[in-house]
């Protein structure tokens, strides 16, 4: 029964950190803060996905990271942060003296959790007729979470950032860290073009 519980509390422990680790990237790739990081994320952001342009355009999802190196479709602006955090996680477990079960439990949460989360059920909200949509029992949930998705792409500070709405199905620290957006906002036309001379060719739009 103890062994049980633990399991149980390190799934959830482990769910709980890959959502934050999750929300906290994605902000830090909005942040502007390292600009070649932020510059490849905004392709996808207003290249392929812009606030002027269909959040869902096509019956499959346009790829921002076509002919630079990626694993699947997720490209090395999130590939290189998270290499730094899971190993930073390990020297941590390292230090306390984990046991290698429990760590082989967070890393392997930690990794679907992301994956499902920030890369398959993201994808899947800029494609049309997604399954999620016509399930009796998910659709009012995803409908909800691709609403304030579609937000996150509108939505622009003066600066030519995105800063609302980090989640993808869950928005659980939006809500605690105030970056949280529920309705749309007037279009900030001074922040898209800030936006354009802050990133470049990287956010021209595509057809």
């Amino acid at each position: 029964m103890r062994m049980f519980t633990e399991m149980i509390g390190w799934l959830l422990g482990s769910a709980f950190t890959g959502e934050l680790l999750g929300y906290l990237l994605h902000r830090l790739l909005h942040s502007g803060w390292i600009r070649w990081l932020s510059a490849s994320h905004m392709t996808h952001h207003m290249a392929l996905y812009g606030p002027l342009q269909k959040q869902r355009p096509s019956e499959s999802y346009r790829d921002a990271t076509a002919g630079r190196f990626s694993v699947g479709n997720v490209g090395i602006e999130w590939l290189a942060p998270s290499a730094v955090l899971l190993v930073g996680a390990a020297l941590l477990f390292w230090s306390l003296q984990v046991r290698v079960f429990h760590q082989a439990v967070f890393f392997a949460t930690v990794l679907t959790w992301s994956f499902l989360t920030f890369s398959y059920l993201h994808d899947r909200m800029h494609v049309k007729d997604f399954w999620m949509e016509r399930n009796p029992l998910l659709r009012r949930w995803f409908r909800h979470a691709r609403h304030l998705h579609d937000i996150h792409h509108h939505v622009l500070n003066d600066g030519g950032l995105m800063n609302k709405n980090f989640g993808i199905g869950f928005f659980l620290f939006d809500r605690l860290f105030g970056t949280l957006c529920a309705e749309p906002r007037w279009f900030n036309h001074a922040g898209y073009l800030e936006a354009k001379k802050r990133f470049g060719s990287s956010v021209t739009p595509r057809a």
